[in-house]
């Protein structure tokens, strides 16, 4: 009995996990035997309850992972919504920039330059300039025109009435300026800049210049290498027209015009090349005095070319000039054209820090209303039929120098000669001009000069003398400027 016992004792051990060791080997009773069995069945209920926390684990952990399952699900559903989303906004977006595209360039906003003023509700700025001078010219010896701005031309000759009255004071505010200056941007040509510029040098003469009206100086529109207007002549090279003068009207002996014109400016390698037409006016006279009649005809534009370089030690430009004169008196068989040129060389030279030399010369069988207070006369007519232009030639050469960086001074020589057609004197009186102007310009504040001149004049004729008046005659004159620029 006792050996049953164990036995069976043994295989419940195994059974539930229970170390035989921990069996008594010899159980002399029932109740030791009930006990051990009721440790074993407390036991298995152990385990059978933790069983089943592992399978309520397992269970949460089953739950758990199909929430997560569902909300991959709908984040990969709203991965979808959202790239379709997209996809639509980027279709639209390309629709709208292709449509862009096809459509007007919009306008940029510029961007403001110093000194000019944005106009609001556009891409246009503007800026207003020009300045306020005071001119004070003592005719010291003889006289050198009618005004305060030099007229070589007008020189009395020696022996005569003119000569002899020194001294005329003159007084004048006229050569106040004002300009306005607009800057448009346009995305289709680039920037367009339009000027309108005028002065109070017109024709009126009383004491106080108080009838004096605008002149029309500069009224033209530039972009894309086009400028469209009223302004300086291609035939002009402003670099070494002459240096800074307190005379409004300067040395003889350079080109000098304004006028309306269509010019093209291309930039080339070297430098840039100007083409334009510009207006012809014709400028003729006659040798026939008893008929004053002008019957010029402008027939064609005066068409010019320009080459303009500035390399580093200086500047360099020459020009070219082509006119078709005509006279026609509306009378059969009355009517005379020719095709007269010219040309013009500038050439500066910088030498010691600020200071530069600058030589222009101008020349040709047409260039008569372009040079300078030249006389003024490209040919001449004879009888109605025949056309004969006028040889001129001319040149100018400056200096300008700088004491400090406040005072200045410019000194310039000019010279005109004038042929004489067909060899009659009649036609071409004045034989030559020569000027010198030499001034001191002082700037004490920022957009101040203060200055004072000197001014000679020279003109000789091929007038015949006579006992009491000479073919030639000589004029100088002192002036004192005061001026301010805004």
């Amino acid at each position: 009995m006792k050996r049953n016992t164990a036995k069976l004792l043994s295989a419940l051990a195994i059974g539930v996990g229970t170390s035989v060791a921990a069996i008594p080997a010899h159980a002399d009773d029932m109740s030791d035997l009930k006990a051990l069995i009721g440790e074993l069945k407390a036991q298995v209920n152990e385990q059978k309850a933790q069983v089943r926390d592992l399978k309520a684990q397992i269970n949460s952990l089953n739950a758990q992972v199909s929430d997560q399952k569902k909300q991959v699900s709908d984040q990969g559903a709203q991965v979808q919504s959202q790239t379709a989303t997209i996809q639509k906004v980027e279709a639209q977006q390309q629709a709208i920039e292709q449509k862009q595209a096809s459509a007007a360039p919009v306008e940029a906003k510029p961007e403001t330059k110093e000194g000019y003023i944005a106009v609001p509700g556009t891409n246009t700025q503007i800026k207003i300039g020009g300045y306020v001078k005071l001119d004070m010219v003592d005719d010291v010896s003889s006289k050198i025109g009618k005004d305060t701005a030099t007229d070589f031309t007008a020189i009395p000759l020696s022996g005569t009435a003119e000569s002899h009255r020194n001294g005329q004071l003159n007084f004048t505010a006229k050569e106040t300026r004002l300009g306005l200056t607009a800057l448009t941007q346009s995305n289709a040509i680039g920037d367009i800049k339009t000027v309108v510029e005028g002065d109070f040098y017109s024709s009126g003469s009383a004491a106080n210049g108080s009838n004096s009206v605008v002149r029309l100086r500069h009224a033209y529109v530039s972009a894309a290498g086009f400028t469209a207007g009223q302004t300086w002549s291609t035939f002009m090279d402003l670099d070494t027209a002459g240096p800074e003068t307190l005379d409004f009207n300067g040395p003889v002996g350079y080109a000098f015009v304004r006028q309306p014109q269509l010019r093209y400016t291309a930039a080339l390698p070297t430098g840039s090349l100007d083409v334009a037409v510009e207006s012809p006016k014709g400028d003729l006279s006659r040798n026939d005095t008893k008929n004053t009649v002008d019957n010029h005809l402008d027939k064609a534009p005066d068409v010019i070319a320009r080459y303009t370089v500035d390399p580093s030690w200086g500047h360099f430009a020459i020009a070219g000039l082509g006119r078709y004169l005509s006279n026609d008196s509306g009378v059969s068989g009355q009517h005379a054209s020719k095709f007269v040129y010219g040309v013009m060389a500038g050439l500066g030279i910088k030498t010691f820090g600020k200071d530069v030399l600058a030589f222009q010369t101008v020349g040709g069988d047409g260039v008569g209303r372009y040079m300078n207070q030249g006389e003024g006369i490209s040919a001449i007519i004879i009888d109605e039929r025949y056309l004969k232009p006028i040889n001129i030639w001319g040149g100018t050469a400056s200096y300008t120098h700088f004491w400090t960086e406040t005072l200045r001074s410019n000194v310039a020589y000019g010279y005109d000669h004038f042929g004489t057609p067909a060899g009659d004197p009649s036609s071409a009186p004045i034989k030559s001009l020569s000027s010198i102007h030499a001034n001191l310009i002082w700037s004490p504040w920022d957009a101040t000069d203060v200055g004072i001149e000197y001014i000679y004049g020279h003109i000789d004729t091929t007038a015949q003398s006579t006992s009491t008046t000479g073919t030639s005659g000589s004029a100088s004159r002192v002036q004192g400027s005061v001026k301010y620029t805004f």
